[in-house]
This record gives C-alpha cells, sequence and structure tokens, in this order.
C-alpha cells in the first residue's frame, strides 16, 4: 500500500474530556472542519483556513492555533494548481508552524493537550510534506518527543491513536515493516472506534 494513500490521515480531531472555555469549543470546531479539508474538501480547507486565521488573530500567544493555521496553508499548497503556487504556499505554512513552535518553545508548557496537539500538527506536516523541503528528520524527532512525553499515556485515546498511526507511517517510510505493524497494532487497540483506529484496523487488513 503506498504511502501516498493516506496523505494527512494522522491529523485527527481530539475531543478533550471537558471545555475550558470558549476557545477551546471553537478550537474543536474548527478542527472539525480542517479534518474535512485533511480528507480533501478544498471548500472546508478554506473554511478552516479563515476561522483558524481569526483565532489565531484573536489568541496570538496561543501555540497551536498557530499550528493549524500554518497546517492550513500547507494543505492550499497540497491544493495548488501549479507548483509554484504549491512551493510558496507550502513555505508559509512552514513558516507559521515554526513560529508555533517558537512560541511553544518559549512558553515553558511542555506538556499541556494544547502543547502535544501543536506538536503533532507540526509532526504530521513535516512527515508528509516533500522532502526536499528537509523537514522529515524533524518531524520524527518530534514524534519521538510527544511518544516519550510523561503526559502521553493521560491524553485522549483518540491523541494517542493518531501518534500512533503518525510513528506507523514513518516506520512504513523507513521500510521497518516490524515497527509499521506494531504501531498500527497500538493505534487500532487505543481507540478502535475512532478516526485512526478504524483506519488502523483497514491498513492492517490490506497489508
Amino acid at each position: 500500500m503506498a504511502l501516498k494513500r493516506f496523505p494527512w490521515l494522522v491529523l485527527l480531531l481530539v475531543m478533550w474530556p471537558a471545555q475550558a472555555d470558549d476557545s477551546d469549543q471553537q478550537l474543536t470546531e474548527a478542527r472539525t472542519v480542517f479534518l474535512r479539508g485533511v480528507d480533501g474538501d478544498k471548500t472546508a480547507v478554506r473554511d478552516a483556513l479563515r476561522q483558524f486565521r481569526t483565532l489565531s488573530h484573536n489568541h496570538p500567544k496561543e501555540p497551536v492555533f498557530i499550528a493549524y493555521l500554518g497546517a492550513c496553508m500547507t494543505l492550499r499548497g497540497r491544493d495548488a494548481a501549479n507548483n509554484i503556487e504549491k512551493g510558496r504556499l507550502t513555505e508559509e505554512g512552514l513558516a507559521q508552524i515554526d513560529l508555533a513552535l517558537k512560541l511553544l518553545a518559549e512558553s515553558g508548557d511542555k506538556g499541556s493537550p494544547r502543547a502535544l496537539d501543536t506538536k503533532l500538527v507540526a509532526v504530521n506536516a513535516f512527515i508528509h510534506i516533500p522532502s526536499f523541503f528537509n523537514r522529515h528528520g524533524e518531524g520524527k524527532r518530534l514524534l519521538q518527543e510527544i511518544l516519550a512525553h510523561p503526559s502521553f499515556d493521560g491524553m485522549a485515546a483518540g491523541f494517542k491513536a493518531a501518534a500512533y498511526m503518525a510513528a506507523a507511517l514513518v516506520a512504513r517510510g523507513d521500510h521497518d515493516d516490524e515497527a509499521y505493524r506494531r504501531y498500527l497494532n497500538l493505534a487500532a487497540s487505543t481507540d478502535p472506534e475512532g478516526r485512526d483506529g478504524k483506519t488502523a484496523s483497514k491498513m492492517l487488513e490490506e497489508k
């Protein structure tokens, strides 16, 4: 099964157990639209871009909104009609993701759900864009930080399944079949009725 069949598949909707404030609810709603864009809905990409642009404007110190804004831009790059636009939009999106990671590092927040969500957005952007952007290694490093973080086990099942799915696809790209199957099984068992859990199960069946 070619890896290219699953672009951006591992970016997921993470439903936190409680909504702390209006911005959490707005994040959840905007992420839902974003995922429709991930699945190929170009209108949803534009809508998510607009929502995350507003959220990042209203909350300029919140890295998670900026990371999703950057991811939306890279999706626009994915959908662009020519290579020049693809490259320009992807670079603009990466700049926003870099800014989000910089703000996250400066904030000192290393283990909140939003912090880990920010990193996972970056991971999926970095491991799925073309290799000539030279972000794959950084994506793998961030992914290992997420998986090894003390807060990881306490994260929502959907988030953990998405991280395992990302790890499976990295292993696939590295031609490590044992790790690929291990992470797919973890994704499937961690959130069997969720987005990534169901996808992992299908991929295991087709393996």
